[in-house]
């Protein structure tokens, strides 16, 4: 765990946010660079992008402050806003998909046609995000007794100093009777950030088989992207240790109650765009060129 990565005075570079930007600018490079080769207009997809990123983390930020209300406070307003320390929920950040439709609209491009393009990144950014879950410790799993179980340690590592760190080691002193004073690591847990980083790059490459391979119709590749990762998130969420709130007697998460949800807008979209777009879509994808 290594949750800043260079601090040099009042100067801090987080493993958390350098990994957000990483993910953001590889996959705009990558979406950038397969538009082109497509016909639309590269320097409208970085403001796009940009846009979006603004709209994604709001959402996730304001979907974060909704399901942990009890990590914010007055007392710290910095806090709220302060999204690379961690506390983004990546689902609010959905919503940045209805602008981006919105945003095609207005330029007279077609959302499906650009969605089978970008969509198919979105898990590659994501598990280089989950990454940086990994260095910052947050989204950790439950105590394991498993050979891969990873322990985190105290932040800082010093005994001589009130300990801030990390989210797993803070939580067991809580909850398991370690010492803030004579412990200096969590006890092993399962590493959740790295099965989500590992389903998340499975999902990217399926993607990108099944366009390149298959390619049933247009704007196909979204409904099946929302489906594979409720399934993942789904099943990687048993594993978490990190609290979130549950429903139906403890047995599942608010995250499982929406990826079940997430699975069925995936079905029902994907037979929608079936019957609206039927025959076989291209691959790679043509949209018309801006003007």
């Amino acid at each position: 765990m290594l949750p800043t990565l260079i601090e040099l005075g009042p100067l801090k570079i987080h493993s958390y946010g350098l990994m957000m930007a990483t993910a953001f600018l590889l996959g705009v490079y990558l979406v950038r660079r397969e538009c082109k080769r497509a016909g639309i207009d590269s320097d409208m997809i970085a403001d796009l992008a940009f846009w979006t990123l603004l709209v994604g983390l709001l959402g996730s930020r304001v979907a974060h402050i909704l399901l942990y209300r009890t990590e914010y406070s007055w007392q710290d307003p910095l806090g709220w806003i302060a999204f690379w320390r961690g506390g983004l929920v990546f689902q609010g950040a959905l919503v940045a998909i209805l602008f981006v439709y919105w945003y095609l609209r207005r330029k007279g491009l077609d959302f499906w046609t650009f969605a089978d393009i970008a969509v198919c990144y979105i898990p590659l950014g994501h598990a280089i995000g989950r990454l940086g879950c990994f260095l910052n410790g947050c989204c950790y799993g439950e105590r394991s007794g498993v050979p891969w179980a990873i322990p985190f340690r105290r932040v800082p590592f010093d005994l001589s100093q009130e300990p801030v760190g990390s989210p797993p080691y803070l939580d067991h002193c809580t909850r398991y009777g370690l010492s803030y004073w004579q412990d200096q690591w969590s006890f092993p847990v399962h590493p959740t950030q790295l099965y989500s980083a590992f389903g998340l790059l499975c999902i990217f490459a399926i993607l990108i088989l099944l366009r390149k391979k298959w390619m049933p119709f247009r704007g196909f590749v979204l409904p099946t992207y929302l489906f594979l990762y409720g399934v993942m998130r789904f099943i990687v969420e048993f594993f978490r240790g990190d609290h979130n709130p549950t429903h139906f007697g403890g047995h599942f998460s608010d995250q499982q109650v929406f990826c079940v949800l997430l699975m069925l807008v995936g079905i029902g979209l994907f037979w929608y765009l079936k019957m609206k777009h039927p025959g076989r879509g291209e691959s790679p994808p043509h949209p018309p060129k801006t003007p």
